[in-house]
């Protein structure tokens, strides 16, 4: 059992140097974030963590018998006499007490980094259903349809995850647990905002209404801060991301059933429809060249936003073996 915490330099040595300083008083928030950034990291550090939670039911239960077995000191003094070898039986036994004992610990520790990270709570939107979500600390999530979102709410720090989603977050301020959100390769950090971060088609896109916001690459790198009106636009494995000024009412107007453009492509509206709705849009070329400005209303069936949007760049509609078709 014991063979698993063999120090060999690999991934489970910086697992239980992890521990260790997980029960340090020194040990921070920021920590935290270091920490679950180092289990994402690879395969084998989790793993490394996984072989511990495998032996703590052996060592619990082994943990009585073990203490049960250990010498207290004696309080009389003792005249000292030559030490005698101990038979090999006894040695390998108290080795074995010494080893369990730090199985014990290493695996209560790992059972409070366990607790400490919080149950992971996963939210999800059909095609066309959006989900209004307030979490037990107080943030609010405004989930867009065709969504999937998940979060853990921790003793040190709150973290969620986006695939393939859109959403809004008015997060509940709290400066030791800070709010950490993974999009694709983007890592969004914040401890009490209001903003909209989507993920979807290859691009994270991230823009402010309240406070500020830091992105960055998930893994390291260096950060951007959001402030209001600002939004980040990054394309998933490049290695830089376009900042540039939005209105921030604009970047929330979904969230009440309207997609506010200006001089956005008709393919990138296109695209967001084909997220939220659940029958395929497609466009002919001369159509993929042509611009919106406008407010798009999205209340209603797919088929009347696309007669909307037809409507407003005289386009017709038709349908096909494929879907819906503008031309």
């Amino acid at each position: 059992m014991m063979d698993e915490f063999k120090d060999d330099g690999t991934p489970r040595d910086a697992a239980i140097g992890w521990l260790v300083r997980m029960q340090s008083d020194a040990f921070t928030a920021d920590d935290w974030t270091a920490l679950t950034l180092w289990l994402d990291a690879s395969p084998e550090n989790l793993e490394a963590f996984e072989a511990i939670e495998r032996l703590d039911a052996d060592i619990v239960a082994e943990g009585p018998a073990i203490v049960a077995r250990l010498v207290r000191p004696s309080a009389e003094i003792l005249q000292f006499k030559p030490r005698q070898a101990e038979p090999a039986a006894r040695h390998d036994h108290r080795r074995a007490i010494a080893a369990g004992l730090v199985a014990v610990a290493i695996a209560a520790g790992f059972a409070g980094w366990k607790a400490s990270q919080g149950v992971s709570q996963v939210y999800a939107t059909g095609p066309g259903a959006a989900r209004a979500i307030t979490l037990a600390d107080g943030t609010r999530i405004h989930l867009d349809a065709n969504s999937r979102l998940s979060v853990r709410l921790g003793w040190f720090g709150r973290r969620a995850k986006l695939e393939e989603a859109l959403a809004s977050f008015d997060v509940a301020k709290d400066s030791n647990r800070p709010f950490v959100i993974e999009a694709a390769d983007q890592m969004v950090r914040v401890v009490g905002t209001e903003f909209v971060v989507r993920d979807y088609g290859r691009v994270v896109d991230v823009s402010v209404r309240r406070g500020v916001v830091s992105v960055s690459t998930a893994g390291g790198g260096p950060e951007t801060r959001l402030t209001p009106g600002w939004s980040l636009r990054h394309v998933v494995n490049s290695e830089t991301s376009e900042t540039r000024r939005v209105d921030p009412d604009a970047a929330f107007a979904w969230v009440k059933g309207r997609l506010v453009c200006h001089k956005q492509p008709l393919g990138e509206i296109v695209a967001y429809l084909n997220h939220r709705y659940r029958t395929p849009i497609h466009l002919t070329a001369k159509a993929a060249a042509l611009t919106f400005s406008g407010v798009l209303d999205l209340n209603g069936e797919e088929e009347d936003v696309v007669r909307r949007l037809a409507a407003y760049v005289s386009l017709t509609v038709h349908r096909s073996e494929s879907g819906i078709v503008l031309d």
